[in-house]
Protein backbone atom coordinates (compact mmCIF):
# COMPACT_ATOMS: atom_id res chain seq x y z
CA UNK A 1 0.00 0.00 0.00
CA UNK A 2 3.03 2.24 0.62
CA UNK A 3 4.50 1.60 -2.43
CA UNK A 4 1.15 2.34 -4.52
CA UNK A 5 0.95 5.86 -2.53
CA UNK A 6 4.52 6.81 -3.56
CA UNK A 7 3.88 6.00 -6.84
CA UNK A 8 1.06 7.80 -7.32
CA UNK A 9 2.71 10.75 -5.49
CA UNK A 10 5.34 10.85 -8.11
CA UNK A 11 2.55 11.09 -10.36
CA UNK A 12 0.54 13.75 -8.80
CA UNK A 13 3.74 15.68 -8.07
CA UNK A 14 4.65 15.26 -12.36
CA UNK A 15 1.42 16.46 -13.23
CA UNK A 16 1.76 19.66 -10.91
CA UNK A 17 5.09 20.49 -12.66
CA UNK A 18 3.63 20.15 -16.08
CA UNK A 19 0.85 22.95 -14.62
CA UNK A 20 3.76 24.84 -13.58
CA UNK A 21 5.36 24.45 -17.05
CA UNK A 22 2.47 25.68 -18.61
CA UNK A 23 1.53 28.18 -16.59
CA UNK A 24 5.15 29.60 -16.99
CA UNK A 25 4.82 29.66 -21.03
CA UNK A 26 4.29 33.08 -22.65
CA UNK A 27 1.08 32.99 -25.44
CA UNK A 28 2.53 32.69 -28.62
CA UNK A 29 0.81 32.49 -32.22
CA UNK A 30 1.59 31.17 -35.38
CA UNK A 31 0.37 32.47 -38.69
CA UNK A 32 0.76 31.72 -42.20
CA UNK A 33 0.94 32.78 -45.98
CA UNK A 34 1.36 30.83 -49.14
CA UNK A 35 2.93 32.17 -52.22
CA UNK A 36 3.17 30.74 -55.35
CA UNK A 37 6.49 30.32 -56.84
CA UNK A 38 6.84 30.22 -60.86
CA UNK A 39 8.75 28.11 -62.53
CA UNK A 40 7.27 25.70 -59.59
CA UNK A 41 10.91 23.69 -60.45
CA UNK A 42 13.10 21.65 -58.14
CA UNK A 43 15.70 24.57 -58.65
CA UNK A 44 13.36 28.14 -58.23
CA UNK A 45 11.46 26.62 -55.37
CA UNK A 46 14.08 25.69 -52.92
CA UNK A 47 16.17 29.04 -53.83
CA UNK A 48 12.96 30.91 -53.20
CA UNK A 49 12.72 28.74 -50.07
CA UNK A 50 15.99 29.46 -48.63
CA UNK A 51 15.44 33.39 -49.46
CA UNK A 52 12.33 33.79 -47.21
CA UNK A 53 14.32 32.10 -44.83
CA UNK A 54 17.72 34.04 -44.83
CA UNK A 55 18.52 36.60 -42.85
CA UNK A 56 18.19 39.30 -45.48
CA UNK A 57 14.08 39.19 -45.51
CA UNK A 58 14.04 38.64 -41.14
CA UNK A 59 16.10 42.24 -41.23
CA UNK A 60 14.39 43.86 -43.78
CA UNK A 61 10.63 43.20 -41.69
CA UNK A 62 12.19 43.66 -38.54
CA UNK A 63 13.56 47.13 -40.20
CA UNK A 64 9.96 48.10 -41.40
CA UNK A 65 7.91 46.97 -38.33
CA UNK A 66 10.34 48.90 -35.86
CA UNK A 67 10.83 45.62 -34.62
CA UNK A 68 13.91 45.31 -31.22
CA UNK A 69 14.74 41.77 -32.79
CA UNK A 70 14.30 40.32 -36.13
CA UNK A 71 11.46 37.80 -36.37
CA UNK A 72 12.40 34.06 -37.24
CA UNK A 73 10.81 33.19 -40.57
CA UNK A 74 10.33 29.52 -42.15
CA UNK A 75 9.07 28.67 -45.07
CA UNK A 76 7.91 24.73 -46.36
CA UNK A 77 7.28 24.01 -50.25
CA UNK A 78 4.32 22.03 -50.68
CA UNK A 79 2.87 20.57 -54.24
CA UNK A 80 2.78 22.83 -57.79
CA UNK A 81 5.16 25.36 -56.35
CA UNK A 82 3.34 26.26 -53.59
CA UNK A 83 5.42 28.04 -50.20
CA UNK A 84 3.88 28.46 -46.82
CA UNK A 85 5.96 31.55 -45.03
CA UNK A 86 5.09 31.21 -41.28
CA UNK A 87 6.10 33.80 -38.14
CA UNK A 88 5.37 32.83 -34.46
CA UNK A 89 4.90 36.49 -32.35
CA UNK A 90 2.76 37.28 -28.84
CA UNK A 91 -0.35 37.67 -30.48
CA UNK A 92 -2.89 36.75 -33.66
CA UNK A 93 -2.63 40.09 -35.19
CA UNK A 94 0.97 40.66 -34.46
CA UNK A 95 1.55 37.03 -36.00
CA UNK A 96 -0.39 38.11 -39.06
CA UNK A 97 1.42 41.46 -39.39
CA UNK A 98 4.81 40.43 -39.47
CA UNK A 99 3.80 37.06 -41.70
CA UNK A 100 2.39 39.41 -44.10
CA UNK A 101 5.31 41.82 -44.36
CA UNK A 102 7.87 38.72 -44.56
CA UNK A 103 5.64 38.02 -47.49
CA UNK A 104 5.65 41.39 -49.12
CA UNK A 105 9.87 42.00 -48.63
CA UNK A 106 9.84 38.21 -49.98
CA UNK A 107 8.18 38.73 -53.54
CA UNK A 108 9.67 42.02 -53.43
CA UNK A 109 13.59 40.03 -53.17
CA UNK A 110 12.79 37.38 -55.38
CA UNK A 111 11.73 39.97 -58.37
CA UNK A 112 15.19 41.78 -57.56
CA UNK A 113 17.66 39.10 -57.57
CA UNK A 114 16.44 36.77 -59.90
CA UNK A 115 17.21 37.81 -63.37
CA UNK A 116 15.87 34.69 -64.77
CA UNK A 117 12.65 35.42 -66.89
CA UNK A 118 9.28 34.16 -65.74
CA UNK A 119 10.70 34.04 -61.99
CA UNK A 120 8.01 35.76 -59.91
CA UNK A 121 6.40 35.00 -56.21
CA UNK A 122 2.71 36.01 -56.33
CA UNK A 123 0.94 35.84 -53.06
CA UNK A 124 -1.71 32.73 -52.72
CA UNK A 125 -3.27 32.85 -49.66
CA UNK A 126 -2.71 36.08 -47.38
CA UNK A 127 -1.39 35.88 -44.08
CA UNK A 128 -3.62 34.71 -41.85
CA UNK A 129 -3.73 33.47 -37.50
CA UNK A 130 -3.31 29.31 -37.98
CA UNK A 131 -2.94 28.25 -34.45
CA UNK A 132 -1.64 28.84 -30.66
CA UNK A 133 1.69 27.24 -30.36
CA UNK A 134 2.16 28.06 -26.81
CA UNK A 135 1.93 27.06 -24.09
CA UNK A 136 1.27 23.09 -24.43
CA UNK A 137 -0.30 22.01 -21.44
CA UNK A 138 -0.99 18.35 -23.29
CA UNK A 139 2.63 17.67 -24.18
CA UNK A 140 3.95 19.45 -21.21
CA UNK A 141 1.45 17.29 -18.96
CA UNK A 142 2.15 14.29 -20.56
CA UNK A 143 5.97 14.53 -20.12
CA UNK A 144 6.17 15.66 -16.46
CA UNK A 145 3.68 12.88 -15.58
CA UNK A 146 5.40 10.22 -17.37
CA UNK A 147 8.70 11.00 -15.82
CA UNK A 148 6.98 11.37 -12.36
CA UNK A 149 5.20 7.96 -12.88
CA UNK A 150 8.73 6.25 -13.70
CA UNK A 151 10.12 7.94 -10.71
CA UNK A 152 7.22 6.27 -8.73
CA UNK A 153 7.61 2.86 -10.12
CA UNK A 154 11.11 3.29 -9.32
CA UNK A 155 10.42 4.52 -5.40
CA UNK A 156 8.09 1.81 -5.22
CA UNK A 157 10.02 -0.82 -6.55
CA UNK A 158 12.87 0.35 -3.93
CA UNK A 159 10.28 0.34 -1.24
CA UNK A 160 8.82 -2.40 -1.61
CA UNK A 161 12.53 -4.54 -2.18
CA UNK A 162 13.75 -2.70 1.28
CA UNK A 163 10.42 -3.99 3.14
CA UNK A 164 11.49 -7.01 5.71
CA UNK A 165 10.02 -10.27 4.64
CA UNK A 166 10.12 -13.01 7.63
CA UNK A 167 9.56 -15.23 5.27
CA UNK A 168 12.75 -14.54 2.85
CA UNK A 169 14.77 -13.77 5.33
CA UNK A 170 15.99 -17.07 5.77
CA UNK A 171 16.40 -18.11 2.50
CA UNK A 172 19.35 -16.76 1.05
CA UNK A 173 18.72 -17.41 -2.17
CA UNK A 174 15.15 -15.52 -2.25
CA UNK A 175 17.41 -12.62 -1.11
CA UNK A 176 19.70 -12.96 -3.60
CA UNK A 177 17.13 -12.80 -6.17
CA UNK A 178 16.12 -9.80 -4.51
CA UNK A 179 18.91 -8.15 -5.06
CA UNK A 180 19.55 -9.09 -8.73
CA UNK A 181 16.30 -7.81 -8.81
CA UNK A 182 17.10 -4.33 -7.29
CA UNK A 183 20.50 -4.48 -9.27
CA UNK A 184 18.56 -4.69 -12.67
CA UNK A 185 16.50 -2.43 -12.03
CA UNK A 186 18.78 0.26 -11.22
CA UNK A 187 20.97 -1.02 -13.86
CA UNK A 188 17.62 -0.38 -16.16
CA UNK A 189 17.29 3.07 -14.77
CA UNK A 190 20.71 4.40 -15.24
CA UNK A 191 20.63 2.32 -19.27
CA UNK A 192 17.87 4.97 -19.37
CA UNK A 193 19.20 7.78 -18.47
CA UNK A 194 21.67 7.47 -20.71
CA UNK A 195 19.62 6.72 -23.23
CA UNK A 196 17.86 10.14 -22.49
CA UNK A 197 20.98 12.04 -22.90
CA UNK A 198 22.29 10.12 -25.75
CA UNK A 199 18.98 11.07 -27.54
CA UNK A 200 18.90 14.50 -26.45
CA UNK A 201 22.88 14.95 -27.41
CA UNK A 202 21.67 13.35 -31.05
CA UNK A 203 18.58 15.82 -31.25
CA UNK A 204 21.15 18.82 -31.14
CA UNK A 205 23.42 17.22 -33.36
CA UNK A 206 20.56 17.03 -36.08
CA UNK A 207 19.53 21.17 -34.94
CA UNK A 208 22.99 21.88 -35.38
CA UNK A 209 23.16 20.16 -38.98
CA UNK A 210 19.96 21.26 -40.33
CA UNK A 211 21.10 25.14 -39.52
CA UNK A 212 24.66 24.18 -41.62
CA UNK A 213 22.83 22.52 -43.79
CA UNK A 214 20.67 25.98 -44.62
CA UNK A 215 23.69 28.25 -43.95
CA UNK A 216 25.74 26.32 -46.45
CA UNK A 217 22.45 26.65 -49.06
CA UNK A 218 22.10 29.80 -48.90
CA UNK A 219 25.62 30.55 -49.18
CA UNK A 220 25.95 28.24 -52.52
CA UNK A 221 22.34 30.07 -53.71
CA UNK A 222 23.39 33.01 -52.92
CA UNK A 223 27.27 32.85 -54.95
CA UNK A 224 25.19 30.87 -57.86
CA UNK A 225 23.08 33.84 -58.30
CA UNK A 226 26.37 36.41 -58.02
CA UNK A 227 27.92 33.94 -60.82
CA UNK A 228 24.60 33.88 -62.82
CA UNK A 229 24.79 37.88 -62.44
CA UNK A 230 28.28 38.34 -63.35
CA UNK A 231 27.25 35.99 -66.68
CA UNK A 232 24.19 37.85 -67.17
CA UNK A 233 26.51 41.47 -67.24
CA UNK A 234 29.12 40.12 -69.00
CA UNK A 235 26.61 39.10 -72.14
CA UNK A 236 25.06 42.43 -72.20
CA UNK A 237 28.20 43.83 -72.53
CA UNK A 238 29.25 41.81 -75.40
CA UNK A 239 25.52 42.51 -77.24
CA UNK A 240 26.31 46.24 -76.22
CA UNK A 241 29.61 45.63 -78.19
CA UNK A 242 28.31 43.90 -81.01
CA UNK A 243 25.79 46.49 -81.66
CA UNK A 244 27.98 49.43 -81.35
CA UNK A 245 29.71 47.30 -84.24
CA UNK A 246 26.81 46.98 -86.37
CA UNK A 247 25.76 50.57 -86.07
CA UNK A 248 29.33 51.90 -87.35
CA UNK A 249 29.54 49.71 -89.72
CA UNK A 250 25.94 50.73 -91.13
CA UNK A 251 26.95 54.57 -90.78
CA UNK A 252 30.30 53.69 -93.20
CA UNK A 253 29.02 55.07 -96.54
CA UNK A 254 29.50 52.41 -99.33
CA UNK A 255 32.68 52.75 -101.67
CA UNK A 256 32.28 54.44 -104.99
CA UNK A 257 32.71 52.06 -107.78
CA UNK A 258 36.31 52.54 -109.10
CA UNK A 259 36.52 53.55 -112.82
CA UNK A 260 38.49 51.48 -115.00
CA UNK A 261 42.16 51.81 -114.88
CA UNK A 262 42.71 52.23 -118.75
CA UNK A 263 39.40 54.24 -119.79
CA UNK A 264 40.32 55.41 -122.92
CA UNK A 265 38.74 57.78 -125.66
CA UNK A 266 38.52 56.94 -129.84
CA UNK A 267 40.98 59.18 -130.39
CA UNK A 268 43.86 58.28 -127.83
CA UNK A 269 44.23 57.37 -124.18
CA UNK A 270 43.23 60.08 -121.45
CA UNK A 271 45.68 61.47 -118.68
CA UNK A 272 42.97 60.53 -115.95
CA UNK A 273 43.42 56.76 -117.09
CA UNK A 274 47.26 56.83 -116.73
CA UNK A 275 47.18 58.33 -113.87
CA UNK A 276 44.64 55.98 -112.24
CA UNK A 277 46.75 53.48 -114.02
CA UNK A 278 49.57 54.58 -111.81
CA UNK A 279 47.68 54.48 -109.00
CA UNK A 280 46.91 50.70 -109.73
CA UNK A 281 50.49 50.17 -109.87
CA UNK A 282 51.23 51.57 -106.05
CA UNK A 283 53.61 48.56 -105.64
CA UNK A 284 55.92 49.34 -108.12
CA UNK A 285 59.15 50.66 -106.32
CA UNK A 286 60.24 54.48 -106.17
CA UNK A 287 62.05 54.82 -109.37
CA UNK A 288 59.74 53.33 -110.85
CA UNK A 289 57.08 55.96 -109.79
CA UNK A 290 59.12 58.90 -110.45
CA UNK A 291 59.78 57.62 -114.18
CA UNK A 292 55.92 57.19 -114.60
CA UNK A 293 55.35 60.60 -112.72
CA UNK A 294 57.57 63.06 -114.58
CA UNK A 295 55.86 60.96 -117.94
CA UNK A 296 52.73 62.56 -116.69
CA UNK A 297 53.98 65.74 -116.53
CA UNK A 298 55.64 65.71 -120.12
CA UNK A 299 52.40 64.46 -121.60
CA UNK A 300 50.24 67.12 -120.32
CA UNK A 301 51.47 69.76 -122.26
CA UNK A 302 50.42 67.18 -125.47
CA UNK A 303 46.99 66.58 -123.92
CA UNK A 304 43.45 68.78 -125.46
CA UNK A 305 41.81 70.23 -122.41
CA UNK A 306 39.82 67.29 -121.58
CA UNK A 307 43.00 65.29 -121.38
CA UNK A 308 43.24 62.94 -124.17
CA UNK A 309 46.26 62.70 -125.77
CA UNK A 310 46.78 61.80 -129.79
CA UNK A 311 46.79 58.55 -131.39
CA UNK A 312 50.53 59.11 -131.82
CA UNK A 313 51.40 58.43 -128.23
CA UNK A 314 49.77 55.21 -127.99
CA UNK A 315 53.09 53.75 -128.57
CA UNK A 316 55.21 55.87 -126.28
CA UNK A 317 52.08 54.97 -123.62
CA UNK A 318 52.54 51.51 -124.47
CA UNK A 319 56.26 50.99 -123.78
CA UNK A 320 56.23 53.88 -120.15
CA UNK A 321 53.08 52.59 -118.86
CA UNK A 322 52.35 48.94 -120.58
CA UNK A 323 51.20 46.45 -121.25
CA UNK A 324 48.00 47.92 -122.18
CA UNK A 325 44.93 47.01 -123.92
CA UNK A 326 45.58 47.97 -127.48
CA UNK A 327 43.27 51.20 -128.63
CA UNK A 328 40.27 50.59 -129.90
CA UNK A 329 39.67 53.29 -132.56
CA UNK A 330 36.39 51.66 -133.95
Amino acid sequence: MRALLVAAGCLVAGLAAGAIWTWAQSDRYRADARVLVRPGTDRIVPAVEALAESSLVESNVAQTLHLSTPPHVSATSGKGGVLTVSVEAESRERARQIDAEAVVILTQKVAQRFTAPGVTATPLDPAHAAEQTSPTPGRNLLITGLIGLVAGIAAAAGITMRRPRPSVSTDPQVERRLRERIDEVSKRERELAKRAGELAARERQLELRAEEEVAQRQRELEGSLAERQSDLEQRDAELKAREEELDAAAAEPEPEPVAPARERTAGGWTLQALESLVRERSHAGPEQQEEWTNYLFFLREHADADGVLPSSFDQLVNDVFGPLPLRDDG
